[in-house]
């Protein structure tokens, strides 16, 4: 029974795409790059927009559809409504959403070209007086969303972007 489930090692040591994806297949007008990471719900693709409309780079954001877990669409399209109202400096934008030919939602997002929290601080061997600073932008982007009714279930380390220039 155990062997036929889905691998989640692609047999080099990493781990294989979330949901059958694979670079240079096309969602909805945006073609998928390489996965930036996943998660529990879904998995997120930097991505390109395919259909000549404009030239950008996007995070795309792909929910796992899973008859597992059906209460994942409805906290989609949650997120959805929730991203489209939000603009703050440290959160990244949404851009583009949609569904798919084949039903896949998406949600195309900033592309925060970064590094998590904790690597980018402790790979700079950052002090307390600079971690102390990103802490304050975390809590601007918190403060604006709790000031929109909005609260990030899911806020840790490796959910934070610090780009080069730390921010």
């Amino acid at each position: 029974f155990l062997g036929t489930l889905p691998k989640l090692c692609d047999g080099a040591g990493g781990v294989a795409p979330a949901q059958g994806l694979h670079e240079g297949q096309t969602v909805g007008p945006y073609r998928l790059v390489r996965e930036l990471g996943h998660g529990g719900m879904g998995a997120v693709w930097l991505a390109e927009r395919a259909d000549g409309a404009f030239a950008r780079e996007v995070a795309l954001k792909l929910p796992l559809m899973s008859r597992l877990r059906p209460d994942l669409a409805a906290r989609f399209t949650r997120e959805r409504d929730i991203l489209a109202r939000l603009e703050h400096p440290h959160i990244a934008r949404l851009y583009d959403a949609g569904i798919d030919r084949d039903g896949l939602p998406y949600l195309a997002m900033e592309h925060v070209d970064g590094e998590t929290l904790d690597a980018y601080c402790d790979q700079r061997q950052l002090q307390l007086p600079a971690r102390l600073g990103l802490f304050l932008q975390v809590l601007e982007a918190v403060q604006y969303a709790h000031a929109n009714l909005v609260i990030h279930r899911d806020l840790k380390p490796s959910n934070i972007l610090v780009t080069a220039d730390g921010q």
